[in-house]
């Protein structure tokens, strides 16, 4: 289960390497945001190409040289600036002049579906071999919408309706409803997945990080607020919907060995703080890939059963008893 958070989504890919390397076998994948982009890129594609898919969409580089430095954090900034005003290569540009109504959002992701169109053969997304989920919001309701590849085809503007983050990004009309980003309602859409019957072994690969330090200053307390409002609700929407998914398991007298990783991108001083997610930069996309490879590498050496693992390298903490 892939999170948004624009460019932070490089995290995705190095947790899905590591996953791979160890476990290559994946039933379904589910995503909002850059999530759902992250997901659409391993459906849409064979398996032997995944990892190279999601390489050339995220601009991570194969060896990525880590510098973590005054000036690193400085070059963070200035790339986020340029990208505000400038847009990006591949990924968006701005909208010139500002559109009126409907609202088309400040930047035009054309360059992200020109993109997509070429890495996501959309014929195997919708083939049943992996299933994929995708999840937007419905703008006048503020419901979540869920978009799955098991009752529905799964087409581009299901993605880029997942991508509508207000103002940035415009909404996307589906079926004469007006859709946003998949954040507003279910920024990390495990809620199907804990439908399921069966036990499971799930994977929440989140981008903000609930727990982190007291800010010390300005920037540090606009990047805390952001980071609390998406990892808390991830972490605590996905507390209570474990704890409702073991009490049918009760009521039904079925015995499950549920195993739920939840991994967190936890950033240095070295980023760009709040305006992290509009660093674009090889070097931004390159450290946020290695530190996913690493957080997950950490997960495979943690036996679980019936609770949540909130993986963190250096200190393994547990958000959940086994009992719960």
């Amino acid at each position: 289960m892939f999170a948004g958070g624009l460019g932070l989504g490089a995290y995705h890919g190095g947790a899905f390497e590591a996953l791979t390397s160890v476990s290559p076998h994946i039933d379904w994948v589910t995503g909002s945001s850059a999530g759902a982009i992250t997901a659409a890129l391993i459906a849409g594609c064979p398996i032997p190409d995944r990892l190279a898919n999601l390489r050339g969409y995220w601009h991570a580089p194969a060896a990525p040289a880590v510098t973590r430095s005054p000036s690193r954090h400085l070059s963070a900034w200035l790339s986020s600036i340029n990208t505000r005003l400038l847009g990006h290569t591949g990924f968006f540009h701005p909208r010139l002049p500002l559109p009126s109504f409907p609202f088309t959002g400040l930047y035009d992701l054309g360059p992200t579906r020109e993109r997509l169109q070429r890495l996501i053969d959309f014929g195997r997304v919708n083939n049943g071999e992996l299933r994929i989920s995708i999840c937007a919001t419905d703008l006048e309701s503020g419901d979540a919408v869920l978009f799955d590849s098991s009752s529905e085809r799964i087409e581009m503007d299901h993605i880029l309706a997942s991508c509508g983050f207000l103002p940035e990004f415009g909404p996307v009309q589906v079926a004469g409803r007006w859709l946003g980003d998949g954040g507003f309602s279910l920024n990390a859409p495990f809620d199907p997945v804990l439908e399921a019957p069966a036990s499971l072994r799930l994977y929440v690969v989140d981008l903000y990080a609930r727990d982190g330090n007291v800010p010390d200053g300005l920037e540090a307390a606009a990047e805390r607020k952001s980071d609390l409002t998406f990892g808390n609700q991830t972490f605590q929407r996905l507390r209570h919907a474990l704890e409702a998914r073991q009490l049918r398991a009760e009521l039904q007298g079925r015995d499950r060995n549920d195993r739920i990783y939840l991994l967190s991108y936890r950033p240095g001083r070295e980023e760009a703080g709040p305006e992290k997610s509009f660093d674009l930069s090889e070097a931004a996309m390159a450290q946020r890939w290695r530190a996913g490879f690493l957080d997950m590498q950490h997960a495979g050496s943690v036996a679980l059963r019936n609770g949540i693992c909130s993986v963190r390298r250096g200190s393994q903490r547990f958000s959940a008893p086994e009992s719960a």
